[in-house]
């Protein structure tokens, strides 16, 4: 009775050592942000105070072939949690009113499942200008689709 404990005991270590020649790789997909209420210049999205930042949706960029999908997003600004969206499209709107005026981080953090692919985990980190007023604008505001990237754990 004893050795057939022990054989018991010994198979979760045979299962356990079993692995997938596709573990260690990055799926080839992106990631990108739809913007609004901003203007994008040089890698810094500006935003006059008191306006909505927003983030229109979050899409995969896929060329796998395989199903993927975004989890929880989760938004930060100058390293604090800002909130986080929970379902396509992603969409989250950044309340500048007591931002103070001047240079800030804006960041998106989000797992990354594709089918038979490990997961990974996309990230966006843009400047944030904030301005006393529109005059100080690079531009208008417009619409502006930026890419993230992505990483393996």
């Amino acid at each position: 009775m004893k050795k057939f404990l022990y054989l018991l005991f010994l198979l979760p270590l045979g299962l356990s050592s079993v692995s997938c020649d596709d573990d260690d790789k990055v799926p080839d997909v992106g990631i990108q942000a739809t913007i609004a209420g901003g203007v994008v210049d040089n890698n810094t999205i500006y935003v006059v105070q008191g306006e909505d930042l927003i983030i229109e949706k979050m899409d995969i960029v896929n060329h796998t072939g395989k199903d993927a999908a975004i989890g929880v997003v989760n938004y930060y600004i100058d390293g604090v949690n800002a909130g986080q969206s929970l379902i396509a499209p992603y969409r989250f709107e950044f309340f500048t009113d007591n931002l103070p005026v001047g240079e800030h981080v804006l960041t998106a953090e989000m797992p990354v499942y594709v089918v038979d692919y490990p997961i990974c985990f996309g990230a966006f980190s843009f400047r944030l200008q904030v301005v006393e007023d529109a005059a100080d604008l690079p531009g208008e505001p417009a619409t502006v689709t930026l890419p993230g990237v992505i990483r393996e754990k």
